[in-house]
């Protein structure tokens, strides 16, 4: 399926950022020239977070599984531009299965691990998903019981299938299905010739408007220029270690981790993250060339790496950030803005630059993998300067929406741009200070997955024994931008936190819509119309934490 407009098109390969090779045939042709180099390994704990015993695949090993699920899919009706779902951990199953769709001719959407039976069910009716697959077991958590409720509501969907030896019923396992159709699998031989990578790779997801899952289509020639933004700043070598702590769901973990891979050549090392301290021993175990980590974690690991590992800090546009020097390695900052675009900054100094250029260019003819623009508040647009909705384009940014999302909650702008959620102040060669929290803000980002904050409160206030809640972000000196809630008790009662809980369980809403800390107060600060003053919530919370 290829949405962009041919203009687009054309542009871009013009350019030399769009090429002709498809993220899948990037992988094959790594294994035709190293089939003996190791492609994927997982991490050696992978049986106490999730099933299966850990794996270590070379290129050629990897190739042949590829090769053979893509010809199961197939041989399952599989047509391509079907869409399939996954939400799967971070392991060299959930790799493999993503380069096997993509080798089949599918669309890839994979969501978030946070998401629960709503959001779920929502995003795999807007895809028209044909097949999910999902795990047994995250941790504690039995993964499949979610997707099992969550098909039930998905009118078309054909298959769901699972991985792991303790799946429940309604759920297939992969595993048995190629056992039992055995190694004579015909390949999937999908020819797409020279527009193979103008053809759609993956639906990913942030929230729309209407506070609905929104997909963000994506090519893989978008997500190659997403790659490079990364690989070029940070320089990675041919045959790079990288170590992966984020899933490939979104452009954290396929833009900075699995696309710099496969334009490497490199070996991926799957990462679980229990805690700081075992990402930078995962990364000394393997003598890693490269990892990425949360922006607001990366002073913390670097101080437990041995080696010269470079690492990519990524960040959410609009979060607040620590601005702790790193001293002597490569650091890069990657700016996620939202789902649509990353802008990659390698490190001068020391300290984190809070200033973002307007443009990222790479290609012959200089054309911006990813280029901003602000918006002024009269509609009349800016080089940057003024404070002004953010607007971003470019090689990386998806070009058109994907038909089964609703048309309002695409954000189109004029000239290719796309209208982020982010206010930001420009000096007309920069970009600063970006917001996703304004005074009056009903969104917000927190660990890349966008919240509809005015929808959380008519959720919280829902619970029996709440008069008034509200959503808001506040700063976790660790973990950076967290989910709080605002409390106002019903009068002579009390909040009973494992009841709240239990009642978001039973809503099925996803971790991500569960605070992380409550903070009772006496009335939910308002504007005139009636509007939550969030900053005022988070203002509170920043002074009670200092009163200690």
């Amino acid at each position: 399926m290829i949405l962009s407009p041919a203009s687009t098109i054309e542009r871009n390969h013009a350019s030399g950022v769009w090429g002709r090779v498809a993220l899948d045939a990037l992988f094959r042709k790594t294994a035709t020239k190293h089939p003996d180099r190791i492609a994927l390994a997982d991490e050696p704990n992978r049986a106490s977070w999730t099933s299966g015993e850990p794996r270590s695949l070379t290129y050629a090993e990897a190739d042949t599984e590829i090769s053979r699920l893509a010809g199961l899919f197939k041989a399952l009706g599989l047509t391509p531009d079907s869409v399939i779902g996954l939400q799967l951990p971070n392991t060299t199953d959930a790799v493999i299965i993503v380069l096997a769709a993509l080798r089949a001719g599918l669309i890839v959407t994979p969501l978030p691990l946070v998401w629960r039976g709503r959001e779920i069910a929502d995003a795999l009716s807007m895809a028209s998903a044909k097949a999910v697959i999902t795990t047994d077991r995250l941790e504690s958590a039995v993964a499949a019981d979610w997707m099992r409720d969550a098909a039930v509501e998905v009118f078309g969907l054909r298959y769901v299938l699972g991985l792991g030896d303790d799946l429940p019923d309604g759920l297939v396992s992969l595993s048995a299905v190629l056992s039992e159709v055995g190694d004579e699998i015909p390949p999937a031989d999908i020819v797409r010739g020279e527009k193979a990578a103008d053809h759609l790779a993956t639906l990913t997801w942030t929230i729309g408007a209407s506070g609905k899952p929104l997909p963000v289509p994506r090519t893989h020639n978008h997500w190659v220029a997403a790659g490079l933004a990364t690989i070029l700043e940070s320089r990675i070598g041919d045959g790079a270690h990288i170590v992966l702590p984020y899933s490939v769901a979104g452009l954290a973990g396929i833009g900075s981790g699995l696309v710099p891979w496969l334009l490497s050549a490199g070996t991926l090392h799957l990462h679980h993250p229990e805690n700081v301290a075992s990402i930078a021993r995962h990364a000394n175990a393997v003598n890693a060339d490269f990892v990425v980590v949360p922006g607001p974690l990366a002073k913390r690991v670097a101080t437990g790496l041995e080696g010269a590992t470079t690492l990519a800090a990524v960040w959410q546009a609009g979060a607040e950030r620590s601005n702790d020097a790193i001293s002597g390695r490569t650091v890069v900052d990657v700016t996620l803005i939202q789902e649509f675009a990353a802008m990659a900054t390698r490190r001068e100094g020391e300290t984190y630059a809070q200033i973002l250029p307007l443009a990222r260019s790479e290609g012959t003819g200089g054309i911006s993998v990813a280029e901003l623009k602000l918006d002024a508040p009269d509609g009349a647009s800016s080089s940057g300067s003024g404070a002004a909705s953010l607007l971003v384009r470019g090689a990386m940014v998806p070009d058109a929406a994907w038909p089964g999302a609703p048309s309002a909650d695409w954000p189109d702008a004029a000239d290719g741009y796309l209208r982020t959620r982010l206010i930001g102040l420009g000096d007309g060669k920069t970009i600063s200070h970006l917001d996703i929290n304004p005074f009056l803000g009903n969104s917000g980002l927190v660990g890349g997955i966008s919240l509809d904050l005015a929808a959380l409160d008519a959720l919280y206030k829902g619970f029996e024994d709440l008069s008034d809640a509200a959503a808001f972000l506040g700063s976790d000196p660790v973990l950076g931008t967290r989910l709080y809630t605002a409390i106002v008790a019903k009068p002579g009662g009390s909040f009973d936190k494992s009841a709240f809980e239990t009642y978001l369980a039973d809503a099925k809403v996803g971790l991500q819509a569960r605070p992380s800390g409550y903070m009772p107060v006496e009335s939910i600060p308002r504007s005139d119309a009636g509007l939550v003053n969030r900053k005022a919530l988070e203002n509170r919370l920043q002074d009670l934490r200092e009163a200690g």
